[in-house]
């Protein structure tokens, strides 16, 4: 009778541990998700899509090269917003994302890459970039961002 309540006490540790791996593994790639979403709202130059997938609010953060960004109205009204009025054209997607989760706060890694032309000038980079995302009510939201611009290769280092 102890080796059978033992095997099944086992069994439900080792199936409850297999759904919370299932519920961990849908949970980052819902964060996949709005990263991607968020990159393609950019892209779209599309603000209040942009919108969607943040913390709108002053809890907010954004670390882009030297500019800091504090809260959501700063970011959309200072930053972001001006430059997708200047932007013609741009292209814009992440890479190599890479999830941890931890209960209702995530982070992820990626690169993101961008081709944007202008008026007069077209510019292309690549970035390694960390957000991290916040779980609410209305799904995952990314509150604080950061990237850093990977200096483009020399010509005689492209092999």
């Amino acid at each position: 009778m102890k080796a059978r309540s033992l095997i099944c006490f086992i069994s439900l540790v080792l199936i409850s541990g297999i759904f919370a791996q299932q519920n961990i593994d849908n949970q980052a790639a819902a964060v996949t998700e709005v990263l991607n979403k968020y990159a393609a709202a950019v892209q779209n130059k599309n603000l209040s899509e942009v919108e969607k997938y943040v913390v709108a609010s002053e809890a907010f953060s954004m670390f882009e090269g030297s500019h800091i960004n504090w809260g959501w109205v700063d970011y959309r009204d200072n930053h972001l917003g001006p430059e997708l009025k200047e932007f013609k054209e741009i292209q814009y997607s992440f890479s190599d994302v890479k999830t941890r989760v931890s209960g209702d706060m995530a982070y992820a890694t990626f690169k993101s890459h961008i081709v944007v032309k202008m008026e007069s000038r077209e510019v292309e980079g690549e970035s390694l970039a960390t957000a991290i995302l916040m779980k609410t009510a209305d799904g995952w939201k990314i509150q604080h961002m950061h990237t850093s611009r990977i200096p483009p290769k020399k010509p005689d280092e492209k092999k």
